[in-house]
């Protein structure tokens, strides 16, 4: 079975959902009546429970903290092998409120910025006997840690690699195989307005910065950007049309699907179209809450 082994930081994520009819008498918010309260492994955790689910043998490469956000998060990857090492910080808690199915706020415990977390022999050795790697970044410091960027830079060019980088995090490593930035992500790399990533000289400028060997710009509903290199064509997928208040975890189906992609031998081109129809699939079935209690069996050792 393909090893597929997650490099990144892992949040716990809690979805609060219920109604409101009127505003508080005290301020004017809405009063919320919870109906509903759904916890799940976010980040780094979430991309390994989409590929879990997939049926592929997930390895997760990742730090936690000493607490019971940690324990939950061990819970809720029934299917992944965890590779954690201590992440000198609380495990960030972050909890969405929504009503009448809208969202109106968003709740984060132990999110500040965090020191840069140990990397254990088993983490390393994880990473190196990894068949395909994808790394989500989430800005916690993990990618920043020299250990950790060697290990992954050794197995860049080797196996298929996919960097999902993060505004907080640190550029991927020489010779990764896609990065998946969005459009605001990209832009602010570079220096340029939103608008203009897609232009010749702002892709240049993003592959010298990366020195990737291809980008694909995500953009939403409009699909992706692909970029094989500064001077090859660029091409454009486009997304079927989704009609979605919780784009949540799109960004992470797109990575997850892309590394599974090229992982089979899938051509570059072809694992980034699969990758922005798997987005738009996963949000037209509901997105994050159509992965609730689906616990695929813990896969064994190879």
């Amino acid at each position: 079975m393909m090893r597929i082994t997650v490099v990144g930081d892992t949040l716990l994520d809690e979805d609060i959902d219920g109604a409101s009819t009127r505003l508080s008498p005290d301020a004017p918010v809405p009063v919320v009546e919870i109906g509903s309260r759904v916890s799940r492994a976010g980040g780094a955790g979430l991309v390994a429970r989409m590929l879990a689910v997939d049926g592929f043998d997930v390895s997760l490469v990742t730090v936690l903290g000493n607490d019971q956000a940690a324990d939950r998060i061990r819970g809720l990857l029934a299917g992944v092998r965890i590779v954690a090492g201590d992440a000198g910080a609380p495990t960030p808690i972050k909890t969405r409120v929504r009503a009448n199915g809208f969202p109106i706020a968003r709740l984060d415990e132990g999110c500040e910025p965090a020191p840069v977390p140990q990397a254990s022999e088993e983490m390393l050795r994880a990473i190196a006997l990894a068949d395909a790697i994808v790394v989500a970044d989430y800005g916690r410091g993990m990618t920043a840690h020299p250990a950790i960027r060697l290990a992954l830079a050794e197995r860049a060019g080797r196996v298929p690699l996919v960097w999902d980088p993060h505004p907080r995090g640190t550029r991927p490593v020489p010779n990764t195989t896609l990065a998946t930035p969005n459009q605001a992500e990209a832009a602010a790399v570079v220096g340029v307005a939103r608008e203009t990533v897609h232009t010749p000289s702002a892709i240049r400028a993003l592959h010298e910065t990366w020195e990737c060997a291809s980008l694909a710009i995500t953009l939403g509903e409009d699909g992706a950007l692909l970029s094989k290199g500064p001077q090859d064509e660029r091409l454009w997928f486009a997304a079927d049309r989704v009609s979605t208040h919780d784009p949540c975890g799109a960004g992470d189906r797109f990575a997850a699907s892309a590394i599974a992609a090229l992982a089979a031998g899938a051509e570059l081109a072809d694992a980034v179209r699969g990758a922005v129809a798997a987005a738009s699939a996963y949000l037209a079935r509901g997105g994050v809450r159509a992965l609730a209690g689906n616990h695929p069996p813990v896969p064994t050792l190879a």
